[in-house]
């Protein structure tokens, strides 16, 4: 019957004030997300990745016949096709399955 403020312990475990930036691998293209959630494509072109990844990089690997895979840090995020992006008849989002 004790209060949580006496039996609580405080953590040794060091908390960093802020999170250090993340070095992709040369081989992804990094993209810088806008406030909007969408990174830029090409001169004309935007891809909606999220809202809540705002301000943030993040890193596409192509796959090849205009596939790319985005993934934020280690998170993998969907896919997109570049060759989508040309009919404008659609907006772009990434996709979690190719099918």
């Amino acid at each position: 019957m004790q209060t949580p403020a006496s039996v609580h312990e405080f953590s040794t475990r060091p908390f960093p004030e802020r999170i250090s930036n993340f070095d992709y691998d040369s081989e992804l293209k990094v993209l810088k997300v806008s406030r909007n959630g969408s990174v830029r494509w090409g001169s004309y072109n935007w891809v909606y990745v999220s809202a809540s990844l705002q301000g943030k990089y993040i890193g596409a690997l192509e796959m090849g016949n205009g596939i790319w895979r985005v993934f934020y840090r280690n998170v993998f995020l969907g896919y997109f096709n570049e060759n989508e992006l040309r009919t404008k008849e659609q907006s772009v989002r990434l996709e979690t399955n190719l099918v």
